[in-house]
């Protein structure tokens, strides 16, 4: 809930930035489409981001690992970092679509749409994937759980982000 507290209060920030409300703005003399796809942008910038996060937290557990269990624990600790190959294709295909078309306003809607659809599955199944791979990771451990259960475990959140990269691909195709 802290990261989409995080999200909301840049979001804000953003709307609320002088930058976007004077004629020398970066963004002044740009339509309502084009602060879409500004937004789709950082959004989906945030999906790739939180992949690097989301590492972090499950590979600090991986190091508090004992060593003659570490194999076991070494996948399911780099799970998350899946998120971001995700939201990095939508990317591309999001790119490609502004060069090729821009100023079109059914293809602004398209990366705009793609950028959420993907971004935000990414930004949120990525730390919830960290946090129950560090979780399983301890399990090993513990020696509560085996690498297939954890395995199991820590790809369920990744169906969501994968759900979003199918999102985004159907909308920008």
């Amino acid at each position: 809930m802290k990261h989409l507290r995080t999200l909301t209060a840049l979001f804000v920030t953003l709307f609320a930035s002088t930058a976007f409300a004077t004629e020398g703005g970066v963004v002044a003399a740009a339509t309502e489409g084009h602060m879409m796809i500004l937004i789709s942008f950082i959004v989906i910038g945030f999906g790739m981001a939180s992949s690097g996060y989301a590492l972090s937290i499950s590979l600090q557990a991986y190091a508090a690992c004992e060593q003659d269990r570490r194999g076991a624990a070494f996948i399911p600790a780099v799970m998350p970092g899946s998120q971001g190959l995700y939201a990095f294709a939508i990317a591309f295909l999001m790119i490609a679509n502004v060069k090729s078309q821009w100023g079109d306003p059914a293809m602004m809607a398209k990366v705009a749409l793609a950028g959420v659809i993907c971004g935000v599955p990414c930004l949120l199944s990525s730390i919830g994937q960290a946090r129950t791979a560090a979780a399983c990771i301890k399990s090993i451990n513990n020696g509560q759980m085996d690498q297939g259960q954890a395995l199991l475990a820590a790809g369920v959140p990744e169906l969501y982000a994968l759900v979003g990269l199918a999102g985004g691909f159907l909308v920008m195709n």
